[in-house]
């Protein structure tokens, strides 16, 4: 049989079995009816395969990507629906070249080609979208950038998924590393009456609770002449993430003078062991400690709501309309427990934190040790975030003549991020000895006791480092471990010393109007053109009690900040029982996941915690608990673009094979308003309006606001040529462009003031305003794909982009008190003179270059005899070589490394068995270790970056179906308990974060009729 007809007949049978996905997975352009028609081929010579299930919807997502000029992914209901998948983002995680960011055991951003979340371009129903949510502090926290958080969305809400990979001019601008659309379902794609249903009970190992989550579908539909489609997701869930956090390390270096040849900070340090016995100045120098070693834990309850609606009304053959409503709701409870030792800032609070013993490794890291005058807290942290999501699109297909089609789109969407409030209070114990052990062979509780007579030599080699402590306790006592933990028990050795408030809202908005005409020139050749308008508004607002006591006459603050004011009052409102508890009191439980060494005294059962309840009642009304708007983090920024493209589609034949592809061009005039709080306005505590002018004004200040304007060319070529019947050849160029972080393109000012009058370094960041150009990329795409077999395909691609980057330039200046008012900067007594500030603003780079390889590999085993023939396989691997010239923070050199949340590897496989009524499948997802961004702002501290350790992930999924409208399912998700491991310094290596979400199963039942 020729292999082109075989093709063709496969095709025919695939349409035949998965008809309702094919329609779905036509051109945006084609309507149901034409799909009807395309779907009636005479069947009496074909040779029928059938194909359905898990399989089925591999085998259309083929066709399609066959079909294609570009470099495309496609992913089906069949896909979406029936993998382990609590979200968007890890139905996502699966394609070639994407990896995913996550946050308490769930994807929440993706990457794709190497480049991060900010420069992948998604649209829903395809428009324009924007969501924000909230996560913990180690996974980025609140989203200001341009990142797409997907775990707001269910995936059951999106029947397909298309990821273009290569650029078109029909394709909106704004995804250097590609366009994502997510699609929710619509009732043409259903005959008659559908009904749908998904139950399923979740549970999470380590929180130990059963949870719901369920989905339902309706559709109607009336002869394709008018449709309702109504779907919803709900789910709960309890995730919680245990381990162990350093918040960073710290070199000690107390040689560091001005100017001085033996600096390895390039600020003044804020963190200094005191020399005692044999340890020194001169043998402690260079050596590394862990700021805030700590057991942690992180409880995140999460409720998710996602409602879509979809209108379809078909007046005249020619003619479709839709209507599509969604609308996505996710609410967090964090509770957040942390044990510590502080280890840091010891400098400005003039605290003696005295080396004991030390034992330290090769690369000066002080693996173990023990340590006198250090305080130790006890944190009860609870955040709420609740993030919602409204978008309203009305489109249309109408083909004008048959040789004329436009498709229109109206929308409207907003996503609103509402942290009502974020909550940290601590029990401190003060001149305490602690003692920890990053080395396996070393015990912490006989180390406590030990005076060392020199600096020992050990090795890290544990994840989970043990820990003694003893509060308020001076060095030179031994102690049982029973002993320690009654000390640590005692709330008699505790006080109140943290009282935090802090709350944020950020606000988005975006408007869409786009116009498309298609006119078919004549077999051949199709021309395309089109108008597009869209604006973009996001304002963001953070209040917290990081103020001080402020002198409006004259404009001076003093004393602590308000969220530390607590320690100032009478012992009798901070004593310890009153507020202490055990963490079995509070509800809680630690080691269900982790592995606590037993040679630690921190455990579950000596884990002295604050009861979060009773300081919110004894200090909610104090004044010291207001949380007020931080003036210089206020912006409101408003994005307006206007585009226009003509493309021309072509297939033909070159040397009695087809070439199809497409040519064109988008122009864009953009414009950017940037507007920030007047700091005239403000007085210098950075909280208080009313200053000077600002009395005129409502609230206390006026607006200042910044415009830049912009016009871009953005041209494309794609071609895909049939070099042979089961041979496709691609070749795609273009000029892409992806917008910088809203964040940075805000003028406002962060500031970080000296902190004693022994640090003489301060730091500036100015916001880059509108005026910073966007980031450019001259891209190349090579693609070779051999469809060996039927439902089988081998493929390589190798893409280049040259692309043009930002980076925070730094000066540093001495600024007068006229030039500190003017940006709203207050430093109290101290003469400007002797502060030096780092000032810094991010600016455009010259181009980079960002070079990989994607290979994949599917095929059904049906060559092989029975039962290995329904097993099948479909694997990709990427790799990329994207390398950035870094400033060194301290030997200000220019270093070559790898680019922010890049991995070198990734790559997924799923092995899926199929027959008859059972199915099951097991999935792998491993992304290599990679830098999440360069921290060089920690200059007192020697910090140069902060990366992520290699993450595999197993999952698996069976079903087994009773009937044809009944199934059974049963999914696990991470099998091998795959922790989150964050480390710290791209030269060395050393723990940052160590914690584990557990295993997640589900068990459910889902039908439709």
């Amino acid at each position: 049989m020729n292999k082109v007809v075989k093709h063709h007949k496969l095709a025919a049978a695939v349409m035949l079995a998965l008809s309702p996905a094919l329609i779905l997975a036509l051109p945006s352009g084609a309507t149901a009816q034409e799909a009807e028609t395309q779907t009636a081929t005479k069947t009496d010579d074909i040779e029928i395969i059938e194909v359905s299930g898990f399989r089925g919807s591999l085998n259309v997502a083929l066709m399609a990507k066959r079909d294609a000029v570009g470099s495309k992914e496609v992913i089906l209901a069949e896909d979406l629906g029936k993998f382990p998948d609590l979200n968007v983002a890890d139905s996502l995680a699966r394609v070639p070249g994407i990896a995913i960011e996550q946050d308490a055991g769930e994807g929440r951003q993706i990457s794709l080609r190497g480049l991060g979340a900010t420069f992948v371009k998604t649209t829903i129903n395809g428009m324009e979208s924007a969501s924000a949510g909230a996560a913990t502090d180690a996974a980025g926290g609140s989203n200001k950038s341009r990142a797409f958080d997907f775990n707001v969305f269910a995936s059951e809400l999106f029947t397909q998924i298309d990821i273009n990979k290569t650029l078109s001019a029909e394709l909106e601008d704004g995804g250097i590393s590609g366009n994502v659309n997510l699609q929710t379902a619509r009732p043409f794609q259903y005959q008659d009456t559908k009904f749908a249903y998904n139950l399923n009970a979740r549970y999470n190992d380590v929180a130990e609770e059963v949870t719901p989550r369920a989905s339902l579908m309706f559709s109607q539909n009336w002869d394709n002449k008018f449709g309702v489609l109504i779907s919803a997701a709900y789910s709960e869930g309890l995730v919680q993430s245990e381990g162990v956090t350093t918040g960073r390390w710290t070199v000690n270096n107390p040689a560091w003078a001005v100017d001085g040849s033996e600096n390895k900070l390039t600020a003044a340090p804020v963190t200094q062991l005191s020399p005692k016995g044999v340890y020194t100045n001169e043998n402690m120098e260079g050596l590394w400690l862990p700021r805030l070693p700590r057991y942690s834990i992180f409880n995140k309850q999460q409720e998710r709501l996602g409602i879509t609606a979809a209108f379809q009304y078909r007046p005249i053959d020619d003619l479709t309309l839709n209507f599509d409503v969604l609308y996505a709701a996710l609410d967090n409870t964090m509770d957040e427990f942390q044990y510590s030792a502080l280890i840091r800032n010891n400098v400005s609070s003039q605290t003696d934190i005295y080396a004991e013993n030390l034992i330290v490794d090769g690369n000066n890291t002080i693996v173990a040790g023990t340590f006198s005058g250090v305080p130790i807290r006890s944190e009860a942290r609870q955040d709420v975030s609740n993030s919602t999501f409204k978008q309203f699109t009305l489109s249309g297909d109408w083909y004008l003549n048959d040789r004329l089609k436009m498709n229109f789109l109206l929308g409207v969407g907003k996503s609103d991020l509402d942290i009502p409030y974020q909550r940290t209070f601590a029990l401190d114990s003060f001149d305490s000895t602690f003692a920890y052990s990053y080395d396996s062979a070393i015990d912490p509780i006989s180390l406590i006791g030990q005076s060392g007579t020199a600096i020992g030599s050990g090795s890290m080699n544990v994840n989970m480092p043990a820990f003694a402590f003893a509060p308020a306790q001076a060095f030179g006592s031994s102690y049982s471990k029973a002993e320690l933990e009654q000390l640590m028990l005692n709330p008699d050795l505790y006080s109140l010393g943290l009282v935090r408030n802090r709350n944020q809202q950020i606000g988005s908005e975006n408007k869409n109007v786009s116009l498309h005409f298609t006119y078919e020139l004549n077999e051949q050749y199709t021309l395309k053109w089109g108008l597009n308008h869209r604006t973009f508004n996001t304002a963001n607002v953070q209040r917290d009690n990081g103020w001080r006591t402020l002198n409006t006459e004259t404009n001076r603050t003093s004393g602590e900040i308000a969220e530390v004011m607590v320690q100032q009052l009478d012992a009798s409102r901070t004593a310890g029982d009153l507020y202490a508890l055990t963490l079995s009191q509070a509800g809680q439980y630690f080691g269900n996941a982790a592995s606590v060494p037993a040679n630690s005294t921190l455990s579950a059962g000596s884990w002295l915690t604050t009861d979060y309840g009773k300081v919110y009642n004894a200090f909610s009304n104090e004044a010291f608990f207001v949380a007020k708007e931080r003036y210089n983090s206020t912006y409101d920024i408003e994005e307006r673009v206007n585009g226009a493209y003509l493309q021309l589609d072509f297939r033909l034949e070159l040397a009695g094979r087809e070439l199809r592809g497409n040519i064109g061009g988008r122009y864009l005039d953009n414009k950017n308003t940037s507007g920030i709080i007047n700091l005239d306005h403000i007085y210098a505590d950075g909280y208080t309006a009313g200053r000077g002018e600002g009395v005129n004004f409502a609230g206390g200040y006026d607006w200042r606001y910044t415009v830049s304007e912009g016009k871009d060319f953005l041209p494309s070529l794609n071609l895909a040529y049939d070099i042979t019947d089961d041979l496709v050849g691609r070749f795609s160029l273009s000029k892409a462009i992806t917008r910088p972080p809203l964040s940075d393109l805000a003028s406002a000012i962060k500031v970080t003031r000296p902190s004693s009058a022994n640090n003489d370094t301060a730091t500036i960041q100015l916001g880059a305003g509108p005026t910073l150009r966007p980031y450019e990329a001259d891209q190349l795409d090579l693609g070779l794909e051999w469809y060996f077999d039927d439902e089988a395909l081998l493929a390589v691609a190798f893409f280049y982009k040259d692309m043009t980057g930002l980076s925070r330039g730094t000066r540093q200046e001495v600024l007068s008190a006229q030039q500190l008012a003017q940006l709203g900067i207050d430093i109290g007594d101290r003469d400007p003179a002797t502060v030096t500030w780092d000032v810094s603003q991010l600016i455009n780079t010259p181009g980079e270059t960002v070079k990989g390889l994607e290979f994949i590999y599917q095929q059904p085993f049906t060559m092989l005899p029975a039962p290995f023939n329904r097993f099948g396989l479909q694997t990709n691997l990427t790799l990329i070589d994207y390398e950035q010239d870094v400033t060194d923070p301290l030997s200000r050199e220019q270093v070559t490394l790898m680019a922010e949340e890049t991995s070198k590897r990734t790559y997924n496989a799923t092995l899926y068995y199929e027959y008859e009524k059972f199915s099951a499948r097991f999935s792998y997802n491993f992304r290599e270790r990679y830098i999440k961004e360069y921290l060089n702002k920690y200059r007192d501290e020697g910090l140069f970056g902060r990366g992520i350790d290699d993450k595999a992930q197993l999952n698996f999924s069976a079903r087994y179906k009773f009937s044809e409208t009944l199934s059974f399912s049963f999914e696990a998700i991470n099998l091998t308990n795959a922790a989150n491991t964050q480390w710290s310094d791209v030269y060395t290596p050393r723990p940052y974060e160590y914690l584990l979400t557990g295993r997640q199963y589900l068990v459910g039942v889902r039908g439709s009729f």
